[in-house]
């Protein structure tokens, strides 16, 4: 097997399951071709035979269990592919886990991260086109006060993820967040202190979001993410970090929300969807986030 792995294009990696008294998994590369150095940023002496959490460290901060995932898909799966963005490689990437027998198993990875920023990059620069006469280029996409996208370019958006999931089968959720009670907000601080809530929960959704996502102002008080490559279940960690978040903003902010992944509808049926399901968890009197 070693002489032929030169030849595959993606990273190709012989790796070694452990699992620690604690019931923590981890990786060991046992062999791999030169491809996994390109991936990874890193040399094969750095890589093989070295436990995966000591080569990227940034994986035990991560809200995803990386050698856990990897581990009990070999386990439990002949075949199984995983696309996802990995901040430790700082790639869109997708593997493929084979060929698990005595803790053995295998690993392709192949960088898809040039073909996904292609498509965003082709979509913002056509909207940057589209506005050139009124000299707005790309700020046509940017709501001022925020800085997040507008909800049209957020539309544009979904309609490429939607897109996506019809040619690649790549699923994805939408997420749509209300400030309870803004108005009294508003009324209550002024408008300056209502400007800089939405200031900082813009911040705080956009520091949650990985870099295939999108977030946007959706109305006045509403906001709205694209968590794109993204079963719900997955989904569902970014979005109680981001409630972790608001509890512990310093005004006490509350919010209401909706979760939901895309099942085929049309783009107007699926955002009505979020929609019905964030007006219930309003009228559940709201702090509720529901999917």
């Amino acid at each position: 097997m070693k002489e032929f792995m030169e030849y595959i294009s993606d990273a190709f990696v012989k790796c070694k399951m452990i699992q620690e008294e604690s019931g923590k998994f981890d990786v060991v590369a046992l062999l791999a071709n030169k491809n996994l150095e390109r991936i990874t940023n890193k040399t094969m002496e750095e890589l093989i035979n070295r436990r995966m959490t000591e080569v990227f460290p940034a994986l035990r901060d991560s809200i995803f269990d990386w050698p856990k995932i990897l581990c009990e898909a070999a386990m439990t799966s002949d075949h199984t592919v995983i696309e996802q963005y990995i901040n430790a490689f700082d790639k869109f990437v997708r593997f493929n886990i084979f060929g698990y027998k005595d803790d053995i198993f295998y690993l392709t990875i192949q960088d898809l991260t040039e073909q996904r920023a292609t498509r965003r990059l082709f979509l913002e620069k056509d909207r940057q086109i589209k506005h050139l006469e009124n000299e707005v280029k790309s700020r046509a996409s940017i709501e001022p006060l925020t800085k997040l996208y507008n909800f049209q370019f957020v539309t544009d958006c979904i309609r490429q993820s939607i897109q996506s999931y019809k040619e690649e089968s790549t699923k994805f959720c939408l997420f749509l967040v209300d400030i309870d009670d803004f108005k009294k907000i508003n009324l209550k601080l002024g408008l300056d202190t209502g400007d800089r809530v939405l200031q900082d929960i813009a911040r705080i959704l956009s520091i949650a979001a990985r870099k295939i996502d999108v977030v946007g102002r959706y109305g006045n008080d509403k906001f709205i993410m694209i968590l794109n490559n993204t079963e719900i279940d997955i989904a569902k960690i970014i979005v109680e970090r981001i409630k972790m978040e608001l509890e512990r903003y310093h005004l006490s902010i509350k919010a209401s929300g909706a979760l939901v992944e895309y099942r085929g509808e049309t783009l107007e049926e699926f955002v009505e969807k979020a929609e019905r399901l964030m007006e219930k968890a309003q009228s559940m009197g709201g702090d509720t986030i529901l999917s």
